[in-house]
């Protein structure tokens, strides 16, 4: 069991796990609220393409965040990086509250959207560069079950919005965006910085006694040996470029592109899985039904329960414990015939004349499970495998790029799916049948298992060369230390002479 200091930390840091779910998953609620649809969608209470720029707009936020999450988190750090975040965040928040207008409502969307972008290309590092190797699948799996979390929390606070009165019914409930961001700013003020940034910056010392306290005062040569790994790493990759372009042009190269294109994959399926779709319009899926009204928000508020008990099991049962590859194939598979099902219910008994309650009862039913399959498979392990994959010099702003493909296929779906409901129906579930079932295959042939190993050693899985593997008597030099002539070399700050050993 990981150390009561390592889970504290995570639990701060996932926080933005929460400002995500609550500002990704109250805009569901909203969109349920007559009064809301009145004041922004026009006097009909309906504009397809003007809900999908509403929803769309916080995607497109999170895609321009994931520009500036890389420079950010290598030049101020992972943690004040986060911290600005949640501050935009709060910007979003306000302007959405106060919003007199589409356009307004659009503008703190975006902005919302900017501060989750950052967030969820941030959060995962950090947490996965302070969590020890055997563990790091359930600590950096606390994003995903923050994010279970705030979905919870937003679908029941737009519940509750429902007994308000006029413009309260939706206003109080995009006000509840504030107090989680605002949390996560203040707790960015007592979390230590990432080791592996300490170590970059050559803030050795402190790198060491952050270490120490992640291994919970364990002996000091394991500290010590931990943090030569990291340094003699870091070190050999310290000649490689780490702004914005040659970075991205690094990704993109013959060495990197595998782990790029697994790691954009793996963010896209999780749109593409038909979670968002269904979180985002689920109340469309119910109405198809029959049930509108409080009876639609009481049911999405429940809906959210399925993801906390997923995740639950998740992080006590799957974590850790179940491989990640496999974990990603079989909950491909689940998803797709879950989902098939869920098809051909709605075909059958979706329509709000439907005489078959039990029909309609079982189509919402197999939406349940799917909530609850999707938390235990995916909702922490999209999270956790993208983290791992890139080296440290590239690790912040592949992990940019993977979100922002995210949020380009988020883009996609939100302005499709109003569209697609209003003229396929039940038949738009077929995309994400067929896009999870290639999903499987994809796993299951390409990705390697990344489980138990450092961040340092799952480089080598992609044909990486460990600093520590290093011919003996190789010396791997810090191109920051000083200087000096060859008989003092030995005594040379920053100088490393590792050692094949037995």
């Amino acid at each position: 069991m990981a150390n009561l200091f390592v889970i504290l930390v995570s639990l701060v840091v996932a926080l933005g796990g929460f400002v995500y779910g609550v500002d990704s998953g109250i805009i569901a609620t909203t969109l349920g609220h007559d009064t809301f649809k009145y004041a922004m969608l026009g006097p009909t209470g309906v504009n397809a393409p003007l809900t999908g720029a509403i929803v769309s707009l916080y995607n497109v936020g999170q895609a321009i965040g994931t520009f500036a999450a890389g420079y950010l988190a290598n030049k101020l750090s992972r943690r004040w990086t986060i911290c600005i975040s949640a501050i935009i965040a709060i910007i979003g928040g306000v302007l959405q509250t106060a919003a007199v207008n589409a356009g307004m409502m659009i503008a703190g969307r975006f902005f919302a959207g900017v501060g989750c972008g950052i967030m969820l290309t941030v959060v995962p590092i950090y947490i996965a560069e302070v969590s020890p190797a055997d563990q790091r699948g359930m600590i950096v799996g606390l994003q995903g079950f923050m994010i279970a979390i705030g979905f919870f929390t937003a679908n029941w606070i737009g519940y509750g919005g429902a007994y308000a009165k006029g413009d309260a019914q939706w206003r109080i409930p995009l006000a509840m965006q504030i107090p989680g961001p605002l949390a996560l700013a203040v707790g960015c003020c007592f979390i230590p910085y990432s080791p592996r940034w300490l170590v970059q910056r050559e803030r050795y010392q402190e790198a060491h006694n952050v270490l120490a306290l992640i291994h919970g005062g364990c002996d000091d040569d394991i500290v010590e040996q931990d943090l030569a790994q990291i340094r003699a790493q870091i070190h050999a990759d310290s000649s490689q470029v780490t702004s914005f372009k040659p970075a991205v042009t690094k990704l993109l190269s013959r060495q990197y592109l595998h782990r790029t294109l697994m790691a954009c994959f793996i963010l896209v399926m999780g749109q593409f899985s038909g979670s968002s779709v269904i979180q985002n319009y689920q109340s469309s899926f119910y109405a198809a039904v029959g049930f509108t009204g409080r009876t639609s928000l009481l049911i999405s508020g429940i809906y959210g329960i399925m993801g906390v008990l997923g995740q639950v099991i998740y992080l006590f049962i799957a974590a850790d414990r179940w491989p990640r590859t496999r974990t990603l194939w079989v909950g491909s598979l689940v998803l797709s015939v879950m989902i098939a099902i869920c098809m051909a219910l709605s075909a059958f008994y979706g329509s709000e004349s439907t005489e078959n309650i039990s029909g309609a009862r079982a189509a919402i039913a197999m939406i349940f499970l799917y909530s609850c399959a999707y938390a235990i498979f995916f909702n922490g392990t999209i999270w956790v495998v993208p983290s791992e994959l890139f080296p440290f010099f590239l690790r912040s702003t592949g992990m940019g790029l993977a979100v922002f493909s995210k949020a380009v296929a988020a883009i996609v779906l939100s302005q499709i799916t109003p569209t697609a409901l209003e003229n396929v129906g039940w038949r738009y579930y077929s995309l994400f049948i067929a896009s999870n079932f290639v999903a499987a295959f994809i796993y299951f042939f390409l990705l390697p298992e990344t489980g138990g190993k450092s961040l340092e050693e799952i480089a080598e899985l992609f044909g990486d060369t460990l600093a520590s593997d290093l011919p003996k008597n190789v010396k791997i030099e810090d191109p920051m230390a000083p200087k000096v002539k060859p008989d003092q070399e030995s005594d040379a700050p920053g100088t490393f002479h590792m050692e094949r050993t037995a």
